[in-house]
């Protein structure tokens, strides 16, 4: 399943490059092909999501962290990354380089957060993860392009995706009770981009659904993390006692 996962985002890759072939002169990224790309990542998502469970049901190859690390570079790094460097193919000098600059800054968010994910122990992996999940960001990006905005506009939320990937803020991994809305997030940009609901609204509420849980579930735990912080001047003052400091008998 891990492999059917990073072969989504190659595929996504390929329709990508084959579009730049077959119309040269086409600015953007295509509603067509993006439409095509969204679900690649929204499949690999899914493939993601159970590919743990399945290894743990079946046995694991042992190659599954640094394999599933890989495959999420791609899917959802590489691939929506090259989606933003695209979308300026024709734009002015400027506006390309800024679309360009911003794919390629996403990638690299997209790579530290993998890297530190794998570097991370697992007692601190079975606590929460770090920073903005992957799959998420990947499906927010591509909602991002598919808003069609200015480049200016596009570059900054591509780049506050990137500030949510490298974040230090916490993230629970057990997360049952967003499921219903991180998976809203892409259902609804997929509906948009195929014409079912209104584009540009769709892809609104498909990136604040992508974000939002992000930033409950940060909060929550900044939240109980304060909780467990004594109050400072809380403590009991030692005593001579306790110092070994008293008179002596």
């Amino acid at each position: 399943m891990t492999i059917a996962h990073g072969l989504c985002g190659y595929g996504g890759l390929v329709l990508l490059a084959g579009g730049w072939r077959a119309h040269p002169g086409v600015t953007g990224v295509p509603i067509a092909q993006l439409r095509v790309i969204a679900v690649f990542v929204a499949v690999g998502a899914l493939l993601d999501l159970f590919d743990g469970p399945v290894a743990r049901r079946f046995g694991s190859s042992g190659m599954g962290e640094p394999l599933d690390a890989i495959c999420d570079a791609v899917t959802f790094g590489l691939l929506p990354g090259a989606v933003v460097a695209a979308s300026g193919v024709g734009d002015q000098h400027l506006g390309q380089a800024v679309l360009i600059g911003a794919g390629g800054i996403y990638f690299v968010a997209m790579i530290l957060r993998l890297v530190r994910s794998w570097m991370t122990s697992a007692e601190a992996l079975g606590a929460g993860f770090q920073g903005m999940p992957s799959a998420p960001a990947g499906s927010a990006t591509i909602a991002v392009v598919g808003l069609g905005a200015s480049p200016a506009l596009t570059g900054l939320l591509i780049a506050l995706l990137a500030t949510l990937l490298v974040g230090n803020f916490a993230y629970p991994r057990q997360r049952a009770g967003l499921m219903p809305i991180m998976a809203g997030g892409p259902t609804i940009g997929l509906l948009g981009l195929w014409g079912v609901l209104p584009l540009k609204p769709a892809m609104i509420a498909a990136m604040i659904l992508a974000i939002a849980p992000v930033a409950a579930a940060g909060a929550a735990v900044r939240r109980r993390q304060a909780l467990s912080i004594p109050t400072p001047g809380a403590e009991i003052a030692p005593t001579a006692i306790d110092l070994g400091t008293g008179p002596s008998a």
